[in-house]
């Protein structure tokens, strides 16, 4: 009788043990070495683990990398925050898979630290993994490629490609005095010792760098893989950055998402902006990062009706030679940027000593009242001509101070198949304000949620 009730216990606590036991598919089970691709995120070599159960799996990076990224405080801080337990930085949720046609096929969502990245659609064939990832209208937005691979060493020497980076950043800065300061000696020591514990270039690029180039003293510092561009993904240049919508026979709104476009983008607006002649032009720039001065110089040039100075951009040439920027009175020394030379800026600024940003009207130019929106996140090509605006009393400036993250970076190829984006010339108005990590404005202060009610029912009448 005593054994009966010893094994009918032990039976009973065994059921639920067996009931839960995983049911695990050997083909997707494990340690993969992937290529990720993808439009807003970029492309980086990752480590994912996958697991299974039955037709489902779930797959992540490696757990508790954030301690060894961010630090301890900083890590719990975050999963406090976040009320999560074990964070991983990348995730493949919601997993299914099924044989068809003898071809192993999966499905999930992809998440991040920071959001949904895509739609995970892919196949298995001889330990090979191919997938794309697609956006909610099931568009293409990336890849996903790669093999089955143990976690024995990081995919690269990282420490030596952050040693290689600083050389190069000592070269091409657009001044060296940036290296001596406390905020870059910080970075560099975070660096230095996330460097020998990152595992892949998720690890070392997406979180490790980025978290760390935030706190130093410069903007536009990022390191990135090479890639090519894959068919069947969407390319930046195709996307539309302006768009444009009548509030009312006297008033048009022009949202601009980025300065990343063209000149003939923006032209092309404009060309319909003048032909209605609106009395009332609302531009939104509000979470603006900037971009190329290409449409910025072609938005600027259809607004003004004289000539002027926007200011000067200053290299490491100029900064070993001289502790202040030039007064406007120098600047017919300097060579000149302006809508008809693009390549001054693109091609090396950092071989000259500096380079002035002078705007030219257009043949014809909307002269209207110009009411411009901005917030925190408005950044980089946009200062300067928000800036130039306001001191020329062309435009009224609504909302919240813009972000001061004003150099003009360019980029260099690292080894190993990096490269990386280093500032090489820092901005200064002709009036002599340095825009980078100040920021411009607004001639009116209120919360940027409202900055666009407020325009359209205190200023316009």
């Amino acid at each position: 009788m005593k054994t009966y009730i010893i094994f009918t216990v032990i039976l009973i606590f065994s059921i639920p043990c067996i009931a839960q036991q995983k049911i695990k598919n050997e083909k997707i089970e494990g340690n993969w070495c992937l290529d990720f691709r993808h439009n807003e995120v970029g492309s980086a070599r990752i480590f994912i683990y996958f697991e299974t159960d039955g037709d489902k799996f779930e797959a992540y990076s490696r757990k508790n990398a954030d301690k060894d990224l961010l630090g301890g405080w900083t890590s719990m801080l975050f999963r406090t925050f976040t009320k999560t337990k074990n964070v991983v930085l990348a995730r493949i949720v919601g997993g299914k898979h099924k044989m068809e046609n003898d071809t192993l096929k999966l499905a999930g969502t992809i998440t991040s630290l920071f959001g949904q990245l895509g739609y995970f659609n892919g196949y298995i064939i001889e330990n090979n993994l191919n997938a794309i990832i697609t956006n909610d209208e099931g568009v293409q937005i990336g890849t996903i490629t790669g093999t089955k691979k143990a976690i024995h060493s990081p995919l690269d020497d990282y420490s030596d490609l952050f040693k290689v980076s600083l050389r190069l950043t000592e070269e091409k800065i657009f001044n060296k005095n940036v290296l001596q300061t406390k905020k870059w000696k910080t970075f560099e020591k975070n660096m230095t010792k996330i460097s020998a514990k990152v595992k892949d270039d998720l690890e070392m690029i997406f979180v490790g760098f980025v978290y760390y180039a935030m706190k130093s003293p410069i903007s536009h510092y990022i390191m990135f893989p090479n890639s090519e561009q894959k068919d069947g993904v969407t390319k930046d240049d195709d996307r539309k950055n302006v768009f444009l919508e009548e509030k009312s026979l006297q008033t048009a709104y022009l949202k601009i998402t980025s300065f990343g476009g063209t000149a003939a983008e923006m032209d092309s607006v404009f060309k319909i902006v003048i032909q209605n002649d609106y009395k009332n032009l609302i531009v939104d720039l509000r979470s603006n990062p900037g971009g190329s001065f290409e449409a910025g110089m072609a938005f600027a040039s259809s607004v003004v009706d004289s000539t002027f100075y926007g200011g000067v951009f200053l290299t490491q040439k100029w900064f070993n030679q001289h502790n202040t920027p030039p007064t406007i009175e120098n600047y017919p020394s300097l060579p000149h940027f302006t809508e008809d030379n693009f390549d001054l800026i693109t091609d090396g600024i950092y071989t000259v000593e500096g380079l002035c940003l002078k705007i030219i009207p257009k043949p014809e130019v909307y002269n209207g009242n110009i009411y411009i929106l901005t917030n925190k996140r408005t950044g980089s090509a946009c200062e300067p001509i928000i800036y130039g605006l306001k001191q020329h009393k062309r435009a009224t400036i609504i909302g919240e101070k813009s972000a001061g993250a004003m150099l003009s970076a360019e980029v260099f190829e690292l080894e190993k198949g990096f490269s990386m984006f280093i500032p090489t010339a820092d901005y200064y108005t002709s009036d002599g304000f340095r825009l980078e990590q100040n920021g411009v404005k607004p001639n009116i202060n209120v919360k940027q949620e409202k900055a666009l009610d407020y325009v359209m029912k205190k200023l316009i009448k």
